[in-house]
């Protein structure tokens, strides 16, 4: 996982288009934990990608009660496993595509946006390897499990599919999701929670109504930043 700067410098020399500008880049150590999910009238925590690669995240585990669904409102802002939230009715909306791909890209994902486009882009290169090692570290367990033969090896080969998969070569950079900018209806702060310090957070309201907000200090610092830049 690079650091903020060394992936600003790739985007910038290899993502944006001529004329385009970044406005932000949030990731890396600025997202240290999971999104939790409202859609329709279920809650998810953490939320579940729709497609997963077997990669363990270093991120702390969400606390079983938030799991469990024992919570109201927005207690969950006070576990710092919760990263952020996404609101929406229906899977295709685009804070749902947007947290999917935060989500299935796990520490390797970043939200960018641009005086053009918001979008979730993934090193893809460290992902390539962070598969690759796990896939061969799971061969030894493979192979010995293996010489049991029978019914429990075909078995257990039918499983591969769910362990982490060794891709095909990839660039540093891919982008696994966009809008063009005109489609985010509004960027706003607020502060979540019910204790005596509130939390600050960043929220994106898109064009379909639906929302996603996650944990930032000086969130409405970057408000500012984003309007003035979009003028």
């Amino acid at each position: 996982m690079r650091d903020r700067s060394k992936v600003l410098r790739l985007l910038n020399d290899g993502w944006c288009a001529r004329g385009e500008q970044l406005i932000f880049l949030v990731g890396g150590e600025h997202k240290p934990g999971w999104f939790g999910a409202t859609l329709g009238s279920t809650r998810q925590v953490p939320y579940l990608p729709q497609q997963d690669d077997g990669l363990q995240p270093p991120w702390p585990l969400v606390n079983p009660r938030l799991s469990a669904g024992e919570f109201l409102a927005d207690e969950w802002v006070h576990d710092p496993a919760v990263w952020g939230w996404f609101h929406t009715d229906s899977p295709v909306r685009a804070a749902a595509q947007c947290g999917d791909a935060l989500s299935r890209g796990k520490h390797f994902s970043w939200l960018v946006c641009s005086n053009r486009r918001l979008a979730v882009v993934v090193e893809a290169d460290v992902r390539a390897e962070a598969l690759q090692k796990a896939a061969e570290q799971q061969k030894p367990a493979e192979e010995s499990s293996g010489m049991l033969g029978g019914l429990f090896g075909k078995a257990k080969a039918s499983k591969d599919s769910d362990q982490p998969q060794a891709p095909a070569p990839a660039g540093p950079i891919e982008t696994w999701w966009e809008i063009p900018i005109g489609h985010v209806g509004r960027f706003d702060s607020a502060e979540r929670g019910r204790g005596i310090d509130p939390v600050e957070f960043f929220g994106i309201r898109f064009g379909d109504d639906s929302t996603l907000e996650f944990r930032l200090i000086n969130a409405p610092d970057l408000v500012e930043t984003v309007y003035s830049n979009l003028r």
